[in-house]
């Protein structure tokens, strides 16, 4: 539990494989305009440009969502991305989200989910699966299509509070269950296969009419293809999702999504995407490995000065830094050291290192 709030971990058992005005598109995006849900700064209302009726995306555009849910992969980048493809390019866009997390904060998963459900009626939204467990596969579940890649696999979408050994209490298990049975009922995939991937005890199976190829799932392990047993959260490989239903194929490279994605060929739009991506992954990976330890063993009292009212400027500066990037960070400073609560002490203590630096002057 992080801060009070219930995250998901993948515990892996095992695998088994039994408004009608035209905008004239921007040309020219500045780095202010791509960074407002980085910096923090108040979003800007854009015009959305019409794409022409009746053309067809002839390319794709890429968010990669790699690391856990609530940090490095958010619903502030899914926002931020289809805000600038809708004022440069139109709707009716392709957004292939590139997923390699093995899952992390509820909470964030929820806002993920009401934003994608807002937008799929507007964009095509594609998973693409390199690794997705936990709430990075409930994030997958939520797109028009799923992708894996050969090495691929989605599932274990077990629900814990704090560690792997205080399992979320049952009721809150079958309302996971039933959200994501909820969430599959809205897409082209069973909603039976959720219990199994949640719930150890539960099962899944089905069979395949040798002559119309329609499949038949059933909640017990007596089907003619059994992917889950009692004892297994189950997960799901790329053959496995493949042959089940659960997958609309399989690609490694950008080439062989094209052609299932029934594009001439893969092209990327444009990079704003990986590059809202990276610019992100840096600012966490900067905060994480340099600027957090350093600041935090500053305030702390571990600084250097001629006298003591120097080294308590210095413990003062140390809380500003600390709090500037509170506010960089955004909600997802929850999970990183700098929660409310936490910013909330750091104020205190720097008012009580004012008044001991008064008390020296």
């Amino acid at each position: 539990m992080i801060d009070g709030e219930i995250v998901f971990v993948t515990d892996i058992i095992s695998i088994t494989s039994e408004e009608g005005v035209t905008v004239v598109p921007t040309e020219n995006v500045t780095d202010s305009d791509s960074t407002d849900a980085i910096d923090g700064t108040a979003p800007i209302i854009k015009p959305i440009a019409i794409a022409k009726e009746g053309d067809l995306p002839v390319g794709v555009f890429c968010l990669p969502l790699h690391g856990m849910v609530g940090t490095y992969f958010r619903d502030d980048e899914i926002r931020t991305l289809v805000d600038h493809i809708e004022e440069n390019y139109g709707l009716g866009q392709i957004i292939i989200l590139e997923i390699h997390s093995g899952g992390g904060a509820v909470h964030i998963w929820d806002k993920i989910r009401n934003l994608i459900f807002e937008l799929r009626d507007r964009h095509r939204f594609v998973a693409w699966i390199e690794s997705a467990g936990s709430g990075a596969a409930a994030t997958a579940f939520l797109c028009d299509e799923i992708y894996y890649r050969s090495f691929g696999y989605v599932g274990a979408i077990t629900m814990y509070a704090g560690s792997i050994e205080n399992v979320a209490p049952d009721w809150q298990m079958d309302g996971w269950v039933r959200e994501l049975e909820s969430v599959l009922a809205r897409t082209s995939h069973t909603p039976m296969i959720a219990g199994s991937m949640v719930r150890s005890k539960n099962n899944f199976s089905y069979d395949i009419d040798p002559e119309t190829g329609i499949f038949t799932y059933y909640d017990h392990e007596f089907g003619d293809h059994v992917l889950s047993k009692t004892g297994r959260n189950m997960m799901l490989n790329a053959s496995e999702a493949l042959h089940c239903g659960m997958s609309d194929g399989t690609a490694d490279t950008g080439e062989e999504l094209a052609a299932l994605l029934d594009l001439d060929e893969w092209i990327e739009i444009d990079q704003f995407g990986r590059e809202l991506a990276a610019k992100w992954t840096a600012t966490l990976d900067e905060f994480e490995n340099e600027a957090f330890p350093e600041l935090r063993r500053k305030f702390g009292g571990d600084v250097q000065g001629k006298n003591a009212k120097e080294r308590i400027t210095n413990q003062i500066k140390a809380g500003e830094e600390l709090l500037k990037w509170a506010k960089i960070l955004g909600d997802t400073g929850e999970m990183l050291g700098l929660s409310k609560r936490a910013i909330e002490q750091i104020k205190r203590q720097i008012k009580d290192l004012e008044h001991q630096r008064q008390q020296i002057e």
